[in-house]
């Protein structure tokens, strides 16, 4: 089939570079880490991969936590409890709203991307520190956040912004450097950037980066660093190889907006309508009910086709959709057949 539901927007998992450096790690360091980071879990490897990525994205310090999941609930347990406000985007990840709701803090998420509402509440708690909370880029919605208006309302208020940059990673920005690249943002601007590397890197695991202090901090106290046994130093092995890869092959990023340019057009001209014409890897697309989406995924695999149906909970009620994320495998005539099996199941 060819794979429309996977987020491997890069094709690194399956570079042979990628592989070799994995194989290799595990010859030298084994297979398993066998212990949490903060006793003998942590290598030369760990340290390295930390090191390269704080130098990548210009920022301090990283720390490397096991995935995604595990960052976000670690950082918003670290940084919010009961007296703490949380400001999060509505459609912000399960493992955002997962993270707050452990934290026990008292939370407020506002409407989609609308940052007027989100400043209506900040300003509700402006005598006091509070944490904002989004994504770069919504994974079920492929939408970007203008993070670079979010920081001038942040400005006015004594909040903290945490941004997951999962699917901005790798996509957004002239070298593929996320969020911060596209709008020219420091790390003054966003002080907690978590870099999930499953997704434009084709590995594991997730990257917290910031000001020293605040890295030193998270490692202190962030109970799912500190009571997980770490990653396989093979891990970081393969990432650091993936990680040398986008920072030499910026094509892979000009190629990657090149085709999202060319499936909103495409789409556009067959009467398509996508949630968000932002130019990411991710294309979601009404289509009815729970039954209809369902029953179009499984048209488009007899069609040799695989695209995700996405159905609630991990989208409102009557909003299931099919979505599609696009990599560097993928043709042009790959997404015309795409489309046009879509416009003929769907009658357009």
């Amino acid at each position: 089939m060819i794979n429309f539901a996977g987020n491997d927007y890069l094709c690194l998992s399956q570079d042979s570079r990628v592989r070799d450096a994995f194989i290799k790690g595990a010859y030298e360091y084994g297979v398993g880490s066998t212990s949490s980071p903060l006793l003998s879990g942590y290598t030369r490897a760990h340290q390295e991969l930390e090191e390269r990525f704080a130098t990548f994205l210009n920022r301090d310090r990283a720390i490397f936590f096991n995935s995604g999941y595990h960052a976000n609930l670690g950082v918003l347990n670290v940084f919010a409890n009961r007296s703490t406000p949380v400001i999060a985007d509505k459609h912000c990840h399960a493992s955002i709203i997962d993270a707050i709701i452990l934290s026990r803090a008292p939370h407020h998420r506002y409407h989609h991307q609308d940052l007027t509402h989100a400043a209506s509440i900040m300003q509700q708690y402006s005598d006091q520190a509070s944490l904002i909370v989004t994504e770069s880029v919504f994974s079920m919605t492929g939408a970007i956040t203008q993070t670079n208006e979010l920081c001038n309302s942040i400005l006015t208020h004594h909040a903290l912004l945490i941004i997951d940059d999962a699917h901005g990673f790798g996509i957004l920005g002239q070298q593929g450097k996320g969020v911060c690249e596209q709008f020219g943002l420091s790390q003054e601007n966003i002080p907690i950037l978590i870099t999930p590397l499953g997704k434009s890197l084709g590995c594991a695991g997730a990257i917290i980066s910031g000001k020293s202090d605040i890295i030193e901090h998270i490692l202190q106290k962030a109970r799912t660093y500190c009571y997980s046994t770490a990653l396989p130093p093979a891990i970081c092995c393969a990432a650091s190889q993936a990680l040398t890869i986008l920072s030499i092959e910026s094509w892979r990023v000009h190629r990657i907006k090149e085709l999202s340019e060319f499936f909103n057009r495409e789409a556009a001209a067959r009467y398509i309508d996508l949630i968000s014409n932002d130019l990411t890897a991710i294309k979601c697309i009404l289509s009815g009910t729970n039954t209809e989406t369902i029953a179009l995924q499984d048209f488009l695999k007899t069609q040799n086709i695989f695209a995700s149906a996405i159905r609630p909970p991990t989208v409102p009620p009557n909003l299931a959709r099919i979505r599609i994320s696009l990599n560097l495998s993928h043709t042009e005539n790959d997404i015309l057949k795409l489309l046009n099996l879509m416009c003929e199941y769907l009658n357009i």
